[in-house]
């Protein structure tokens, strides 16, 4: 795996790993973590080698304010997020001549690149696993949010018995509501690959297939039994959702 730094819009450096298929192809993968996640959890490490196997120069990144990439958690907005894709994209397109272009990720990554590809026609394919949807931060979580004027979180940090705690701003909240991923979906004309888990409690099934409903022609949805939005940390798991990927990328 090469690492490397991007820039993104702002001059900061963008923290990527790429990796890269024996033979060089035209195919690209960018790959998004989900909330607060890294590049580095397994689900997306797997998948990035999944993707290499396949033929695609696949690239993994932490966005702007988070883990290995610069800037403050307060940067952390779908609108840097969005800008973020464009300067990873924009970066690799100057490393090759890509002509098929996946962009993808996990939960708040699904949902993100979604709402990319309906802004760049450049993007050939879509996966969205899990993507979250506006009901993600509704309710009690969105009240106490606001009220606190900030949200707590923790992750776990990859390789050892160590967590990392970011405390997100309110602001991310009111940034997110600017985009509909329901409304945005139906601008995308590319494939779309949407996955759900039948044991996801915090991305329900139920809204995943909403997304889908209001997708254009052709699309995908694929529904795995006993998978929950944390599969992450079974590498059995994780390869059952990534086989699925492939059988019907």
């Amino acid at each position: 795996m090469e690492k490397v730094k991007i820039p993104n819009s702002k001059g900061q450096s963008i923290a990527a790993g790429i990796e890269r298929p024996k033979a060089k192809t035209d195919k690209l993968a960018i790959l998004c973590p989900g909330f607060l996640d890294t590049k580095d959890y397994t689900h997306l490490v797997e998948l990035a080698k999944t993707l290499a196997a396949l033929g695609y120069t696949a690239v993994r990144f932490d966005p702007t304010g988070t883990w290995e990439s610069e800037g403050d958690i307060s940067e952390y907005t779908t609108s840097q997020y969005l800008s973020d894709i464009r300067s990873v994209l924009e970066y690799m397109l100057r490393d090759g001549k890509y002509k098929h272009i996946l962009l993808g990720g996990h939960s708040r990554g699904g949902m993100v690149s979604i709402l990319y590809a309906a802004r760049d026609p450049r993007v050939s394919t879509v996966l969205g696993i899990m993507p979250s949807s506006p009901y993600t931060f509704t309710g009690k979580r969105r009240e106490d949010w606001e009220k606190t004027g900030w949200n707590i979180s923790v992750r776990d940090v990859p390789d050892t018995a160590d967590i990392r705690e970011f405390r997100v701003p309110f602001s991310h909240v009111t940034d997110r509501e600017q985009y509909n991923v329901f409304e945005d979906v139906k601008k995308v004309h590319v494939p779309l690959i949407l996955v759900t888990g039948t044991l996801d409690t915090l991305v329900l099934p139920e809204h995943v297939k909403m997304i889908f409903d209001k997708a254009n022609e052709p699309k995908k949805f694929i529904s795995i039994d006993g998978i929950g939005h944390d599969y992450r940390y079974s590498l059995y798991e994780i390869k059952t959702v990534n086989q699925k990927i492939v059988e019907n990328l």
